[in-house]
């Protein structure tokens, strides 16, 4: 189970997949315009659980603005398997943006759902479901959203993962 962290009230201690799972879908709730996920397989648990799929493509259609970006490092698993918010993102294409990630960042361990300009989800280790999220953390994700955008540029659309409008 999640816990408050003594430092502030909008950190939460994350030590389970329930907890990610919980967590993710209250930033998803608050979001208004951007949501930008680093990933390196896109964890079908977390970002593949049907509440989060429908959380995302409600995001998705709540504004003309709202959009989501995800960078994953190896999507051959997404491809095969049939992953539902890669299937998501083939069907609202210009809503939900999907790339492969080229270039790595300084912390290669590390994934992270970045929400609007100041809530995040973190995982220290994108295998385990260690880590935190802060409802409040401007300046942690000005620093990742940096980071973010400078990988996004090198990052390169997934053929398989493409669908053909015709």
């Amino acid at each position: 189970m999640s816990e408050v962290s003594s430092v502030s009230a909008d950190l939460f201690l994350l030590d389970s997949l329930h907890d990610f799972q919980e967590h993710s879908l209250k930033l998803i709730e608050q979001s208004r315009r951007t949501i930008a996920i680093l990933s390196h397989d896109l964890d079908v648990l977390l970002y593949g659980a049907p509440e989060f799929v429908q959380a995302i493509s409600n995001f998705v259609r709540s504004s003309r603005h709202a959009q989501v970006q995800i960078l994953v490092k190896n999507t051959k698993p997404l491809a095969e398997t049939g992953h539902d918010l890669a299937k998501l993102h083939q069907r609202l294409s210009s809503k939900i943006l999907l790339r492969k990630l080229t270039v790595e960042p300084q912390n290669t361990e590390m994934g992270f759902m970045l929400c609007d300009t100041s809530a995040l989800l973190y995982k220290n280790d994108d295998n385990n479901y260690k880590g935190f999220a802060n409802f409040n953390a401007a300046v942690e994700v000005t620093r990742l959203r940096e980071t973010f955008d400078y990988v996004w540029q090198y990052g390169e659309p997934e053929p398989e993962l493409q669908t053909l409008h015709i």
